[in-house]
């Protein structure tokens, strides 16, 4: 057997890794620019993100089982007896990975039909726990393979690359395989479900406000800290800013030291008081330099609950909260906003039936990476449902 605790971690194609942690922006090369800018005009637009990230969704689970394919290909190609000492090579990889380092924990666990949640409930986050996990995980698969043989007869497929037919680099698939590989996908598919909340949350916060802010004639810049005369000047913004200890996702800069704040949430109406507790995070007024300035604060949300408490607690503070169901609601949001900038947005004037045209040209101009900064993604397994 070869002495190596990263073979899986080794085998896996180095430009798929980004699919499981990476940056920002390489998730978003990776996936496609075009793809997410879809998927934003389609939140601009008041569809659901959801629904727009679930071919995002698709596209990651795809590419990823393309390269646990080729991983497993790769590994029959050039090491002896792949197969049978599979399940040993993904528990050494388990042992000695780090925690947070999931290009090497999660294909380890998926060859092993092991996902986060898991790991946590069968295993109990036992490394020690692995060894008989792993006795009846291969018992199981054995008896898997005698009843599939017992049904439909042996299997004998072959698989390989194209461009390798002529060295012959091909490789004889049997039920035990065909299992291996189908399990280790089954498993991944439910960690990513599992995974994309958090990650397009963080993800679509940034490209959402970038691309809604730059559309309305805002200019992203550095945030105070990194600029100290910014604050002099006016129509433009910085993304994640902290200040006051109350954060916030985005702020505006209409005027020298007038300033709106936003914070945005993909939250529905089953979660409320996750938008009261923004509500109850800023204030009228802030100190940036040691100056006390004036700002306005935004909630953007899904949508709200029908109790109108939500509404309530946001007027009590003189904060204007935006749903994001509401179809064309960039528009809603340059209204509001004039009230406060009274600065003329042009989507104001534009018919409904020209907001969608509208929304695509100018979202088509802006460079959407440029609102990801160096955001560093960091995708978990612990959804409730997986």
């Amino acid at each position: 057997m070869k002495k190596n605790p990263k073979i899986i971690y080794d085998l896996f194609p180095e430009n798929s890794r980004v699919l499981l942690t990476g940056s920002g922006k390489e998730f978003v090369q990776r996936i496609g620019e075009d793809v997410i800018r879809n998927a934003v005009l389609g939140v601009l637009k008041g569809e659901n993100l959801r629904t727009q990230t679930e071919y995002l969704t698709r596209s990651r689970i795809s590419q990823i089982n393309t390269a646990l394919i080729v991983l497993y290909l790769h590994g029959l190609m050039t090491i002896d007896e792949f197969s049978e000492n599979l399940s040993t090579y993904a528990s050494d990889q388990l042992r000695h990975a780090k925690k947070t380092d999931n290009a090497a924990i999660w294909p380890a666990q998926w060859f092993l039909g092991l996902t986060g949640k898991s790991v946590q409930n069968v295993l109990k986050s036992d490394h020690d726990a692995l060894t008989d996990y792993i006795s009846s995980f291969e018992n199981t698969l054995q008896s898997s393979i005698e009843k599939s043989e017992s049904e439909f007869g042996k299997l004998k497929a072959t698989m390989g690359f194209i461009e390798n037919q002529k060295t012959g680099q091909m490789v004889e698939l049997s039920w035990k395989e065909v299992l291996q590989l189908t399990t280790a996908i089954g498993a991944q598919t439910l960690t990513i479900r599992g995974s994309d909340k958090s990650l397009y949350g963080k993800l679509f916060e940034k490209l959402i406000l970038g691309s809604v802010l730059s559309i309305l004639g805002f200019t992203r810049t550095d945030p105070p800290s990194n600029n100290p005369n910014i604050m002099k000047k006016e129509r433009l913004f910085w993304l994640s800013d902290s200040s006051d200890n109350r954060e916030s996702d985005a702020t505006l800069l209409y005027k020298a030291w007038k300033m709106v704040r936003f914070d945005i949430g993909f939250i529905g109406p089953g979660n409320s008081e996750i938008s009261k507790d923004k509500l109850s995070r800023f204030s009228a007024q802030q100190n940036i330099q040691g100056q006390k300035t004036y700002s306005k604060t935004f909630i953007i949300v899904d949508r709200l609950p029908t109790t109108g408490k939500t509404e309530a607690a946001a007027n009590a503070i003189g904060a204007e909260i935006i749903q994001m169901s509401m179809k064309y609601w960039p528009k809603e949001l340059a209204f509001k906003l004039h009230k406060t900038t009274g600065i003329d947005y042009p989507i104001m004037h534009l018919p409904d039936s020209e907001i969608s045209n509208y929304l695509e040209s100018e979202l088509s101009k802006l460079n959407i990476l440029d609102f990801i900064g160096n955001l560093k993604l960091t995708p978990t397994s612990n959804s409730k449902d997986y």
